[in-house]
């Protein structure tokens, strides 16, 4: 390794890791340094800028760097930024137009399906429901690589948990099965005229199809003395 180069980056590191007049001094001598050498940062380290300049050292972001490059090594830079949480909205939008979403969910499809507990095929075909234009989507956050993620887990959810209709007798019922409902699966569906919709996989639904059937007439007994003894309470 060239002197110049080695000098270069442990005065780098200095730069990086200093703080207050220590990160001062390492930055004036790094500065002399690169311009007695006729050095740039990317001399020193390939993800830096070709520049001298400290102020746009301490801006640089390495995807930049990559987003360079993306239209005559696009398969480098997907590879390295899939994964970059720190792309603006226009820089999202440039990767995603190069991006090759069965590449990408080849890649990774066994991790993400064991990650969700599910099997790679039913996780395939969840992902290859994904479009490209909905990794954009407003509320989604991170890289294209969680966005991904995310948009296929959503995509899983309803392939796996079918929206049901749940029928009930009375309002007391319906209380009662929304009760359930919630503890069941965290969700807070709505009823209307008695029915109440709600996504459901099939093991969720057969134990809440028992729990109904085992203590609903017990949850009527309890509305009614609640509501009796709720009217003693009002002489």
């Amino acid at each position: 390794m060239n002197d110049a180069i080695a000098r270069g980056r442990k005065l780098l590191q200095l730069y990086r890791g200093g703080l207050g007049g220590e990160r001062q001094n390492a930055g004036r001598l790094l500065t002399t340094h690169l311009r007695t050498h006729d050095l740039t940062f990317y001399d020193l380290d390939a993800g830096l800028p070709v520049s001298q300049d400290l102020d746009l050292l301490d801006h640089w972001r390495e995807s930049a760097l990559w987003l360079a490059r993306l239209d005559t090594e696009p398969d480098k830079v997907l590879t390295a930024l899939v994964d970059a949480e720190d792309l603006t909205p226009g820089e999202l939008e440039r990767l995603i137009s190069h991006l090759d979403l069965d590449k990408l969910l080849a890649a990774r499809l066994d991790g993400w399906a064991y990650t969700e507990g599910t099997t790679p095929e039913l996780y395939r075909q969840a992902a290859s429901q994904v479009r490209a234009e909905e990794l954009t989507a407003p509320g989604l956050r991170g890289s294209l690589a969680q966005r991904f993620q995310t948009v296929t887990r959503d995509i899983l959810f309803r392939q796996t948990h079918p929206e049901r209709t749940i029928r009930t007798r009375d309002a007391t019922e319906e209380a009662f099965v929304l009760g359930i409902v919630e503890a069941l699966t965290g969700q807070s569906p709505e009823a209307i005229g008695g029915d109440i919709r709600v996504r459901l996989n099939a093991d969720q639904l057969a134990r809440l199809r028992a729990l109904i059937a085992e203590h609903s007439d017990d949850a009527q007994t309890i509305a009614k003395q609640a509501a009796r003894a709720y009217g003693r309470r009002l002489h």
